[in-house]
């Protein structure tokens, strides 16, 4: 039986995005979800009956991720509308900069949906923004 009550909770900050053997910094990632629409069966007869059972498990969804712009540099989801090849790994790891402990969510079926620059202000010293959204068809999680 698993023991559940001596795990420590992951750092949502600690964590790395890797595309193939490429690693990229992301100041944010949101948009792992699964999910599932269950439906309603009324049994026949007296009709008094309504079972509610399971539908299929969507494993597919809408990455986004954010991060600062950089000058001169090759980035694959600058490329909207390609299906990329090789699945993302996000990494969560512990607070010692381990991946013992830590956590794998694994996307497969990408394809680059939108890429967005933030905005831009001349009267604000802030940094400007990359914002990317990815599809994907099915995600795994693993522990690590």
């Amino acid at each position: 039986m698993l023991n559940l009550l001596h795990q420590n909770p992951l750092s949502s900050y600690n964590f790395h995005v890797r595309l193939g053997v490429f690693e990229f910094g992301f100041s944010k990632v949101s948009g792992l979800q699964r999910e599932t629409e269950p439906f309603t069966y009324q049994e026949g007869g007296l009709n008094d009956r309504i079972h509610v059972l399971p539908g299929p498990v969507k494993n597919c969804g809408t990455l986004r991720l954010e991060r600062g712009a950089y000058a001169g540099e090759y980035f694959p989801f600058y490329l909207v509308g390609e299906k990329l090849t090789v699945p993302l790994r996000l990494e969560i790891w512990n607070e010692a900069n381990s991946m013992l402990g830590g956590k794998v969510y694994t996307l497969v079926g990408l394809v680059v949906k939108k890429f967005e620059v933030g905005d831009m202000d001349a009267m604000q010293n802030t940094l400007l923004i990359d914002r990317f959204e990815l599809n994907y068809e099915s995600m795994y999680i693993s522990p690590v």
